[in-house]
């Protein structure tokens, strides 16, 4: 039986969608406009764990305020 520590975790668009409490429509678009890395198999969308955290990260906000310039 293989480690799950070295195999990677894919997930489907509904389920990425749901991690990042978004819809599917907007992993959809991520993926579409090459920002979000996924692999296919057959028709089948996957999003790895690592990648869709990554995704997460590189587009976090911290020290913005409404209104601040």
């Amino acid at each position: 039986m293989a480690d799950n520590k070295t195999q990677p975790t894919y997930l489907p668009v509904s389920e990425a969608a749901a991690h990042l409490s978004v819809s599917e429509i907007t992993i959809r678009r991520a993926i579409r406009a090459g920002e979000l890395p996924h692999v296919r198999f057959g028709r089948l969308v996957r999003v790895s764990a690592a990648d869709l955290n990554e995704f997460a990260a590189a587009r976090r906000v911290t020290g913005v305020t409404r209104g601040s310039q």
